[in-house]
């Protein structure tokens, strides 16, 4: 490994990295991207190259070998790189400045081994005529929009502990990427367009941890039709806070014949303030069955209009220990939509007119923290949607100067569930299990919890052998062999 410290190569760092200017005089600051980028090309896999980045720098671009075997450290979060207004191009990008665009398929062989730490890049935010981008569009030109950085075509990336600020577009996006590792890092910008983390398709085990996320737009995309396009798997995300449009969006379908596969993405121990949803799922429709094949969401606290925004088909869905504060605070309802209710699980905000298909959704000691009369469900259906298997194992509503009981735990506009179950639901709060009319569109009801309810159920619904309230009689029921009999414990 070669280690080149930046003032040792005759770079100037002199910038201010909140105003771009000459920290010493308040003129212009000196460009010290070529020196850098000289320094960088020779990267190898026989010759990997760190850059000490010992001071702050106004850049042009870094813009490192496209084959990867290099890193940039800086010496803490003073430290970094601001860059130069008219760069029109993004902060840092693996190859040169002139790179082609990602679009695809296929996506091409990868290289490996790239890691930035301990730095901070300021991406010079403007209006489109100052900052970074002068095309005169803020995000970048029209056929690219100017990242703070891009990383493409790796294997083995790891960031730890960078802070990105201030960018035109998106504050890291990953083209066909793998075993990428992001822990401690903070992205801060605002405005639409300006995602944390957007990854485009193929890419795959991803980690992101211990990062703070406070974007204008997503803080974590997967987008599996953008770039060459492609599957995404295994994703983990531990330990974060998010104050954005969303914690993730998730699609794998947008109109063209190709469509993808999300599996094995999990979000644990978060904290969360979003303004749409917490997880868009879906653009298009004309998703593949079980397109978002497996999520898990577990040890959360989220405050936004929704939990999961459906716009598109999901196989398995695990809520685990979520807390769901409803917050309608800077939501757009884009219509047409069935209902502007909060709720757990509903048709996407954004999206609300697009049917989804599910396989399994369970809800395993959640609870929803209602503050006054807000009306919420945990779970609203439309559009014809479908989940085949719904599982309550512990859910309540709890409503902290809520005098007033939601109308129902699942609201059904126009949609079907297959099987119901309920083995633990804390019926406080909740008038009833389901929506006037909503029975009709449920196969089978079961549960070792429906006694304790209080709820009335119709007998047409029941399965057997599940002592129940019957909403015919009344009285405590159990059907045996699909006679409904009377129920004494």
């Amino acid at each position: 490994m070669t280690y080149i410290r930046a003032s040792e190569i005759g770079c100037a760092l002199d910038c201010d990295l909140s105003t771009g200017r000459n920290k010493f005089t308040g003129g212009a600051a000196t460009d010290d991207g070529p020196r850098m980028n000289a320094a960088m090309a020779a990267a190898t896999e026989d010759n990997p190259i760190t850059l000490i980045i010992d001071g702050s720098a106004l850049i042009s671009g870094l813009f490192p070998p496209a084959g990867g075997n290099w890193s940039i450290a800086g010496l803490g979060c003073g430290t970094g790189f601001f860059v130069k207004t008219g760069t029109n191009n993004d902060g840092i990008h693996n190859g040169p400045a002139n790179a082609p665009i990602p679009a695809g398929p296929p996506a091409p062989p990868r290289s490996s081994n790239v890691s930035l730490s301990n730095f901070t890049l300021n991406g010079n935010q403007g209006n489109g005529h100052g900052g970074d981008s002068t095309t005169g569009l803020r995000q970048g030109s029209k056929q690219t929009w100017f990242c703070g950085i891009h990383l493409m075509n790796l294997d083995n990336i790891r960031l730890d502990k960078v802070v990105v600020v201030n960018t035109p577009a998106f504050h890291i996006r990953f083209s066909n990427v793998g075993n990428v590792t992001v822990s401690g890092c903070v992205m801060k910008s605002r405005g639409l367009s300006t995602d944390g983390l957007h990854f485009d398709g193929p890419a795959n085990n991803i980690a992101i941890s211990n990062c703070d996320f406070a974007t204008g737009d997503d803080s974590i995309a997967l987008n599996c039709p953008e770039g060459y396009s492609g599957n995404i798997s295994k994703v983990s995300v531990n330990n974060c806070t998010f104050n954005s449009l969303s914690l993730m969006r998730l699609y794998t379908a947008n109109g063209y014949p190709n469509t993808f596969l999300i599996d094995a993405v999990s979000v644990s121990n978060c904290k969360a303030k979003l303004t749409e949803a917490a997880f868009l799922i879906g653009v298009y429709s004309g998703s593949r069955p079980n397109s978002i094949a497996s999520l898990a969401v577990t040890n959360c606290t989220i405050t936004a209009p929704t939990v999961l925004g459906m716009a598109e088909n999901f196989g398995d869905i695990l809520l685990q220990n979520v807390t769901f504060e409803p917050s309608q605070s800077g939501v757009v309802w884009v219509r047409p939509q069935g209902t502007d209710m909060c709720a757990f699980v509903r048709p996407s905000p954004l999206y609300g007119n697009i049917a989804s298909v599910g396989s399994t959704l369970r809800f395993e000691n959640c609870k929803i923290s209602r503050n006054g009369n807000l009306s919420v469900a945990a779970v609203i259906l439309d559009n014809d949607s479908s989940i085949e298997n719904l599982f309550f194992d512990g859910f309540a509503m709890q409503g902290a100067g809520s005098p007033t009981p939601v109308p129902a735990l699942i609201k059904i506009g126009s949609g079907s569930i297959t099987g119901l179950t309920l083995k633990s639901v804390d019926s406080r709060n909740m008038a009833t299990a389901v929506s006037p009319g909503g029975f009709s569109n449920i196969g089978s009801v079961a549960g070792s919890g429906l006694l304790r309810t209080g709820w009335e159920f119709p007998d047409a619904v029941m399965a057997d052998d599940v002592p129940y309230i019957s909403a015919n009689s009344g009285l405590a029921s159990v059907k045996i062999d699909g006679v409904v009999e009377p129920y004494s414990g």
